[in-house]
């Protein structure tokens, strides 16, 4: 159950300290009433196993982790039914569903700005392909800015702002 609830909603730190210290009572064996002499630092029990460690999970950054998932999701699964509902209320505009702002749900909210803030944004990039899913000038594809953003002169002059990679390389001659 706490898995399925930290796939959807951001935990709360004083939740997520109470997790911890469950968590640490259980491995180090003691409780609120006996507390017991710690043998081996919390950092190591959540190693790794290959380099010494439990392999216990921290459990903020699992729900991040957890959370990102649906960024990704949202990502690649264009045709999903999840993808449908959200464009749907939300809107989407350059592939990418619309935040909203303050009319969006709680959850909504979360997964936009993991979206735009996190590890998910620094770390995932979009590999052009046929270029039928990259956006020539909203996404970036080349040189770690959007096009959109590079020449702003030339795009407020764009006929077609939402112009796939393919189609202009179509219209080119490649």
């Amino acid at each position: 159950m706490s898995v399925y609830a930290l796939s959807f909603f951001k935990a709360p730190s004083g939740i997520v300290s109470s997790i911890e210290s469950i968590l640490n009572c259980f491995f180090l064996g003691g409780n609120d009433n006996h507390k017991k002499i710690t043998w081996v630092d919390w950092n190591t029990v959540c190693l790794k196993k290959e380099v010494g460690g439990l392999g216990v999970r921290r459990i903020r950054e699992f729900n991040n982790a957890l959370l990102d998932k649906w960024c990704w999701r949202l990502l690649t699964d264009k045709n999903s039914l999840w993808y449908m509902v959200l464009t749907a209320r939300y809107g989407e505009e350059g592939g990418w569903v619309l935040d909203d702002g303050r009319a969006a749900s709680a959850w909504w909210r979360v997964i936009a700005a993991l979206r735009r803030e996190s590890w998910f944004s620094n770390h995932v990039c979009r590999v052009v392909g046929d270029g039928k899913q990259t956006y020539f000038w909203s996404d970036v594809w080349v040189g770690g800015v959007s096009f959109k953003d590079r020449f702003t002169r030339l795009f407020e002059l764009a006929v077609d702002k939402w112009v796939s990679v393919f189609d202009l390389c179509q219209l080119g001659g490649g």
